[in-house]
């Protein structure tokens, strides 16, 4: 019993460090919009390398000229409670969280992302929520166990997802270690949210993730064709799947498309993977992520509504604060750009903002942070 209590702890530190039990301010995004190649690896020359790049283009080639202001408010929130054991009960901090979240969700505020940790005694999260619909929202968070002797732990997680989705609740994150079951395994907390505006119930499925673009591109449109659209990819004892995500009232069925990042190609440039981006809006597919794949190359993923023609355009901003991580600055900085049309898309430390056009349903608005992160991160 010792000996599995000691793995048990072990494995929630790993499992923390993984991002299982926090989120992140840029999670997988392994070069977005800068960075991309691992460390002492080339990048592939490809068959036409050009010595020399063309020069940067305008911050947008194609701007709207008349862009519209959105009705959309960011707002930045910082958590932390350490638990008395003596005192207070071990589900006390989680209880004051989603207390917190639900009087913001009153308000109409939607979680985005946090960057959420602590340890068997403590809980904290710094998150950016934002008000971007006519509804208000409900959180709760359901308890998970995990075995470190078992490897069930994703399709349990699956499970609950699914018991969760039918009662119209969508998957947020594992947010952190409540404690110790009867049987000295890990009980974790599980994030989930309901717009209490809409009757929506979700179904959700999961799949390994395969070892190249052009498997995980079939996996993925596989899944779109019935309406499911990639979300998160959590991390339980180092192992992790894609899950998918769909609302069972849409009639949205979904296109993904997986290009290589120009960094991953001598003489890509920054710029370039900014020029993809646009290029990839113009025609109707928002980013979605990026992931390291076949050859040591970063692929980026972009996301369509086939059943939409939406447009989708991009502005590429400098970090606000010198803090990594979701800051407050962030917020702000998010607030500044409501009135051209652009949201917040991620990646705090260099920050990625979309406007959509001709759009309606998720792919419209800031996405969760879990639903644009990398399990491989």
């Amino acid at each position: 019993m010792k000996t599995k209590l000691l793995l048990t702890m072990a494995a929630t530190a790993l499992l923390m460090a993984c991002g299982g039990g926090g989120g992140g301010g840029g999670g997988g995004y392994s070069g977005l919009p800068i960075g991309g190649i691992p460390p002492g690896q080339q990048p592939d020359p490809g068959p036409n390398p050009n010595p020399n790049p063309a020069p940067n283009p305008n911050p947008n080639p194609n701007p709207n000229p008349n862009p519209s202001p959105i009705s959309a408010h960011y707002k930045f929130l910082s958590f932390q409670q350490d638990r008395n054991p003596d005192t207070e009960t071990a589900e006390k901090r989680y209880d004051d969280y989603i207390a917190l979240l639900n009087r913001e969700g009153a308000a109409g505020y939607r979680y985005l992302d946090g960057v959420t940790g602590g340890t068997i005694v403590t809980l904290q999260d710094q998150f950016m929520m934002v008000k971007d619909i006519e509804t208000t929202y409900t959180y709760e968070y359901k308890r998970f166990e995990v075995d470190i002797l078992s490897s069930d732990g994703l399709p349990r997680l699956l499970q609950q997802m699914k018991e969760q989705g039918a009662k119209g609740m969508v998957y947020v994150k594992i947010l952190g270690m409540i404690g110790l079951s009867a049987s000295d395994n890990a009980e974790f907390a599980v994030l989930y949210r309901k717009d209490a505006g809409s009757s929506a119930t979700y179904d959700y499925a999961a799949a390994d993730i395969p070892p190249t673009s052009a498997d995980f591109v079939n996996l993925a449109n596989a899944q779109g064709a019935n309406g499911f659209r990639p979300w998160a990819t959590p991390v339980l004892r180092g192992l992790t799947q894609q899950f998918f995500i769909k609302d069972q009232g849409s009639a949205a069925r979904y296109d993904l498309k997986a290009l290589v990042s120009p960094l991953s190609v001598v003489g890509g440039t920054a710029e370039d993977v900014k020029a993809q981006i646009r290029a990839q809006g113009a025609t109707g597919y928002r980013l979605l992520k990026s992931r390291f794949m076949e050859d040591g190359k970063d692929f980026i993923f972009y996301l369509k509504d086939t059943m939409q023609s939406s447009s989708f355009e991009y502005e590429f901003l400098e970090n606000p604060d010198p803090v990594f991580d979701i800051q407050e600055a962030n917020a702000v900085q998010a607030n500044s750009q409501t009135a051209i049309g652009l949201r917040y898309f991620g990646l705090p430390d260099s920050p990625i903002f979309f406007r959509s056009l001709n759009c309606t349903g998720p792919l419209c608005v800031s996405p969760d942070g879990k639903e644009i992160e990398d399990g491989s991160s």
